[in-house]
């Protein structure tokens, strides 16, 4: 079993949730109190169910604590902060260290939250309507996103059986998921732009009202026809202001508001069951309670409640091993940092 020390908040949290997750031994160091707008409670369920809890101070229990680890899990707020800790001297097989821009480079001691690295990492300028402020996202996703990366490249060392320190940067995990855009600028001189929930080279993508609530639909030219089906328009397929992708790009606002029209008086359920029958890609969008009681993931058995967690569900890890579920991890419970990894 792989021990692994983590230090750190969400990102260090989020990769020790994984590593616990899957079986690992994970210690987390706890040092300071959640920030006031977070339920630490909610904190403990979903980062670190599963893990022990040590509660040092002490830069020398630690690096001592840290010879008997396999992996060091540690983020911090800057490039000078966490060298300060000397971990160039910590004798830990895996060492990955998370800042917001790296251990080097211009930017390495720049602080920096999530919705600012969104904003750095050029998400935020193509997100939200054209003519209006760009959109951040909510949550912790660019957290959440480098302790993804973090995990990644642990065991990807573990694999190459090497002894290694990473560097991660936050800002460079928002940019490696930029999908193509910046391939885009290179090879073609285009700039995406923000365009709202309507993609521009396919259409009919955006979304619409109905009668109690929001749907989402996504159709690429392949679905055309059983879009059609769909609204139940069928002389929409003969209309030749329709015809093809490249027709109904330029007819994109005559075409959104037919389909307004169309589905205004439905229901979601309404729609949903038309978008099955007819197998398009359609989304209902639904609210959180609506998740929790979606049949689907239900039946996948998704959620889980941690041991001793009141009852709460979070969400479970979303890949399997032979179709096996893993057990419910427990609570996390505090341990003396003297009995952890003795013997």
């Amino acid at each position: 079993m792989d021990r692994i020390l983590e230090i750190g908040h969400f990102s260090a949290g989020f990769c020790g949730r994984l590593f616990a997750q899957n079986g690992a031994e994970v210690v987390r160091v706890k040092q300071e109190e959640p920030p006031a707008w977070a339920s630490e409670k909610a904190m403990d369920l979903f980062l670190h169910s599963g893990k022990k809890v040590v509660h040092c101070q002490d830069k020398v229990q630690l690096k001592e604590l840290a010879c008997r680890a396999d992996c060091l899990v540690f983020e911090s707020t800057s490039a000078d902060s966490a060298l300060a800790w000397g971990l160039e001297d910590w004798d830990v097989p895996l060492k990955v260290v998370i800042t917001p821009f790296g251990l080097t480079g211009p930017k390495r001691n720049w602080r920096a939250s999530p919705n600012v690295l969104l904003a750095m990492g050029g998400y935020t300028n193509c997100s939200g309507d054209p003519d209006r402020a760009p959109l951040s996202l909510p949550g912790h996703y660019v957290e959440f996103q480098a302790g993804q990366f973090a995990y990644i490249a642990l065991n990807a060392a573990m694999q190459a059986h090497e002894a290694t320190d990473i560097d991660i940067s936050m800002l460079e995990c928002v940019m490696a998921l930029s999908q193509f855009t910046t391939v885009q600028w290179s090879c073609a001189d285009h700039i995406r732009s923000r365009h709202g929930n309507d993609f521009w080279w396919v259409v009919p993508t955006n979304m619409f009202r109905c009668q109690d609530g929001w749907v989402f639909m996504n159709i690429t030219p392949n679905f055309w026809d059983a879009c059609v089906a769909f609204l139940q328009l069928p002389e929409l397929i003969i209309d030749p202001k329709f015809e093809t992708n490249s027709l109904r790009m330029t007819n994109r606002d005559e075409l959104h508001g037919i389909i307004t029209e169309a589905v205004r008086s439905a229901s979601k359920e309404d729609l949903r069951s038309r978008a099955t029958e007819c197998r398009i890609p359609l989304g209902v969008v639904m609210t959180f309670d609506e998740v929790l009681k979606d049949p689907h993931l239900q039946a996948r058995d998704f959620w889980q409640s941690p041991v001793r967690g009141d009852g709460l569900l979070m969400p479970d890890l979303p890949f399997r091993f032979d179709g096996k579920k893993r057990p419910p991890p427990e609570v996390s419970s505090a341990i003396n940092i003297e009995e952890v990894w003795v013997g």
